[in-house]
């Protein structure tokens, strides 16, 4: 018996894992040899490869949990060591025994699996590499796909191939999709023999794998690089399958001649790498896809959990699948609580939802409900505007998305509207109705003024014609107020000194003030620049609010506090900050949140209009004016624009 050098280790190739059975069956396939795999501890032949079932006409099916031994005539004897050639006879269907050598092969250490080859005596030895180095080759290759790139797997497999065909040249062409050419995308080369690239003409004439030898007929541009550069041979296979070809495999050596087998072993290696190649860019596809999932995945995450609606997936069952954090707030159950829960049971609304939902299963274009009354959790109800979409996935209904968005917030301005047109309306009569109203005041206290006159000053009817005079006045003032509020402000802005505004103001009011106890302080900010402003409407407003401060003041008296400053908290926007505080009572709970609405007062002398005015004109500014008030006093805080800063429009 010739002894064969014993199998490499292979196990810092596999990693110290045992390949699959899927591996090794399409390995076994590439041979030429008769191989069945083995299973040593249980004495089980695993599967056998196409030569085998040639050579012996039987089937995977004979061979499923038989032994060894069964495949060998009676008297063989099994070869006590791994990897020594052992004359037996091959058991055939229906034919003579035929006489073989058997060679075990360990697939790697530890393993229970091995590989049992038969060649026959008969034949000639046409294979130029050995089954141990074709599983080296195979296992390396496979295992530099999945840690290398593309480039870096076909540069590691050209240097396996040369090694394995004991070959010098070696390069790979690869066909591209837009244009009629192979680029050469690969090669391992002492000095530059192929050529870049070569049509796919000269693919369509390498459908196989051939050897080209000088004196041979050149009919490709690889041979004619081969002649150009005296190479020995030229051996080319295809890659891929027959009916879709992706590339080409070409090996040449300057001085050895083509080994004996070179075009089987080469076709061999030209299915393995094919296998390597297509594997490794169907993982890559698969890793783009993926990574495109995971992507779209995020987005859709983060637009479910991040979306103003309330979002409810459920199945054609319609039991819910998911809501999201919107639908959550909106209808107070938590996700974790309504999975797998009928719809109907969380969302409770109008009776024919569920007639909805099935006519949208049906595709019947019936998903957008409008605007219905939904119930909360807790009971509450609140307008929503639901919308019904169907998720279609290969023609079948996946799905249902529910969209809720809950226009309470809408209603209310819708009523807020609709409540200012209102005002409006009712404004303009009034305007009109105040306009109508003082001539016949205004006649009332003329006729008035002409009775007390002819009076005596001591006649009783004085005490009466006076209090109806104040009326008068009062009714007259009060319709002045309403004009002023209903008329737009024809106002003329310019730039003001609010300082020396403000010193004349106090000025004027000083005797009224000293006669009621009412000491005035005035801080200004020397530094202040001018303010962009109508004098005439600013003098009403801090008449009204020097006014409203010593009414608050009349019966004990205080301190009026008037103090002006830059104000630069708006970015790009200077202002210019008025506070007027007193010491009075303060203004009640109840009438500050209203305090510039018209018709608000807390005096029963006032017309509730005066603040109503003064915001009017403030807003008319760009400015703001806003109250705080507490027992024992009140400030007014006042924000006009800075002159340089454009007029108000």
């Amino acid at each position: 018996m010739k002894r064969i050098p014993s199998v490499s280790s292979l196990n810092n190739i596999l990693r110290g894992n045992t390949p699959s059975l899927n591996e090794i069956a399409g390995l076994l396939n590439l041979l030429p040899e008769a191989c069945v795999l083995h299973d040593k501890g249980r004495d089980q032949v695993l599967l056998g490869n196409s030569a085998y079932f040639k050579v012996t006409a039987f089937s995977q099916k004979d061979l499923n949990g038989i032994q060894l031994g069964a495949l060998l005539e009676d008297d063989a004897k099994l070869p006590a060591q791994i990897g020594v050639e052992h004359p037996v006879q091959l058991r055939r269907r229906n034919r003579q025994a035929l006489p073989v050598t058997m060679r075990i092969i360990e697939i790697s250490p530890g393993s229970c699996w091995f590989l049992v080859s038969f060649d026959s005596v008969l034949a000639a030895k046409d294979s130029a590499i050995n089954l141990e180095n074709l599983f080296d080759a195979y296992f390396k290759m496979v295992n530099t796909s999945e840690s290398a790139s593309l480039q870096e797997m076909l540069v590691k497999s050209l240097e396996i191939t040369k090694a394995l065909l004991n070959t010098e040249l070696c390069c790979i062409f690869q066909a591209e999709s837009e244009y009629p050419t192979l680029k050469k995308i690969a090669y391992d080369e002492p000095y530059p023999v192929f050529p870049d690239a070569i049509t796919s003409a000269d693919l369509g004439r390498l459908t196989s794998t051939s050897v080209w030898t000088p004196g041979r007929r050149v009919f490709t541009e690889v041979h004619r690089a081969g002649r150009v550069a005296n190479l020995a041979y030229i051996a080319s296979t295809p890659l891929g399958q027959e009916e879709g070809m992706f590339g080409l495999l070409v090996v040449g050596s300057t001085a050895q001649p083509p080994a004996t087998g070179l075009q089987k072993s080469l076709g061999i290696v030209g299915a393995m790498l094919s296998d390597i190649i297509q594997r490794k860019m169907l993982l890559a596809n698969l890793l783009e896809e993926n990574l495109s999932l995971r992507r779209l995945l995020a987005i859709r995450d983060t637009f479910v959990e991040n979306a103003q609606e309330g979002i409810l997936v459920i199945d054609p069952e319609f039991q819910i699948l998911e809501v999201n954090p919107a639908a959550e707030m909106m209808l107070g159950y938590t996700d974790w609580e309504v999975k797998g829960l009928p719809i109907t049971d969380i969302l409770i609304g109008p009776e024919n939802l569920v007639s909805v939902m099935e006519a949208v299963c049906r595709n019947v274009p019936a998903n957008n409900l409008g605007t219905i009354s939904l119930h909360r959790r807790d009971g509450q109800t609140f307008p929503a505007h639901m919308q019904i979409i169907p998720v279609q996935q290969d023609e079948a209904l996946a799905a249902l998305l529910i969209f809720i968005m809950d226009v309470s917030s809408d209603e209310k301005i819708r009523l807020q509207t609709q409540q200012l047109e209102h005002r409006a309306v009712l404004g303009g009569f009034t305007a009109v109705f105040a306009h109508e109203v003082r001539n016949p005041i205004n006649n009332i206290s003329a006729g008035l003024q002409l009775l007390a006159s002819r009076l005596d000053e001591d006649n009783p009817n004085q005490n009466v014609i006076s209090r109806m005079q104040g009326d008068c006045t009062r009714l007259d003032q009060l319709m002045e107020s309403v004009l002023s509020y209903s008329r737009p402000l024809e106002a003329a802005f310019k730039p003001l000194d609010i300082n020396q505004f403000l010193q004349r103001i106090l000025d004027r009011w000083h005797p009224r003030l000293a006669r009621l106890n009412v000491n005035p302080f005035f801080k200004p900010d020397p530094e202040l620049p001018l303010v962009l402003g109508d004098v005439r409407s600013l003098e009403q407003v801090f008449t009204n609010l020097i006014s409203n401060a010593v009414e608050a003041m009349r019966e004990k008296g205080g301190t009026l506090a008037i103090r002006t400053s830059p104000y630069d908290v708006i970015a790009n926007r200077p202002q210019v900050e008025i506070t007027l505080s007193d010491d009075g009572l303060g203004i009640p709970d109840e009438f500050r949140e209203h305090i510039f609405e018209p018709f608000v007062t807390n005096n029963p002398r006032g017309t509730g209009l005066g603040l109503a005015i003064t915001k009017q004109i403030i807003t008319a500014h760009q400015g703001s004016i806003s109250v705080n008030s507490f027992p024992g006093g009140t400030v007014f805080h006042v924000y006009l624009p800075v002159a340089n800063h454009g007029e108000p429009g």
